[in-house]
């Protein structure tokens, strides 16, 4: 099934909606009423609710800071790899590759 997120605010409105008859009828009573400062409800309102996270989900926390601060290409293995090759010292396992590509494969 496909949304079309673009098309939702421009959609015509139902017919014999009771939603759009009650929100014009409303309109001319909340013009009437003064509006509201942010400030005030929000110091009004209880603020009892709290969150609590898993050990693990803490630890998770940690683990991702931790890799977001590493680099993402190691560039002093990157730079012996290219002069390995240009120099043509740089030899394929073949082995290592064919297990590496099995052990990928397995875990799937």
């Amino acid at each position: 099934m496909v949304i079309d997120f673009s098309r939702l605010n421009s959609a015509p409105p139902l017919t014999g909606s009771t939603r759009s008859n009650a929100n014009q009828e409303a309109g001319s009573a909340t013009q009437a009423a003064p509006a509201k400062n942010p400030e005030q409800t929000s110091a009004s309102a209880p603020s009892g609710e709290s969150v609590h996270l898993s050990q693990e989900a803490q630890q998770l926390q940690k683990i991702s800071d931790s890799l977001r601060d590493q680099p993402a290409v190691d560039k002093n293995r990157v730079a012996e790899l290219k002069q390995a090759i240009a120099e043509g010292s740089y030899k394929v396992d073949s082995n290592r590759v064919a297990s590496k590509l099995l052990n990928m494969e397995a875990q799937r």
